[in-house]
């Protein structure tokens, strides 16, 4: 499967990426979701992970951004944050979320997570 990680904290996309491809999966990353937007375009990963805070384009308004394109509608988008009160995993999921990850992320179980999610989106 391919993912596409969203973070500007580049030592989680390092982290994050190394769990996956560990798992025999595929990944491509983008510190910030302006940079994103093109590539995920390009690639229609399976999954798109993404920090809630970000600069300039946060989580909420990349969820917002992906869902508008057509061709990415589908795609599973699983929310990776420190945040971890209710309200901010119930507007990630009404902004188009499928899932919603606290961090600091499990690496046991990050990427069963992330599968999970996927597997509850289709």
């Amino acid at each position: 499967m391919k993912f596409f990680i969203v973070d500007d904290d580049d030592d989680m996309i390092q982290l994050m990426q190394v769990l996956i491809e560990a798992s025999g999966h595929e990944v491509s990353a983008a510190l910030a979701g302006h940079q994103a937007i093109s590539s995920i375009t390009a690639m229609k990963p399976d999954c798109i992970i993404t920090d809630l805070m970000m600069a300039t384009m946060d989580g909420l308004e990349l969820c917002d951004e992906i869902r508008a394109n057509k061709s990415l509608g589908d795609t599973t988008i699983v929310m990776v944050s420190a945040r971890d009160a209710e309200h901010w995993k119930v507007q990630a999921a009404e902004r188009g979320a499928n899932g919603y990850i606290t961090k600091p992320i499990d690496p046991e179980t990050f990427v069963g997570d992330l599968l999970a999610i996927m597997e509850k989106s289709d």
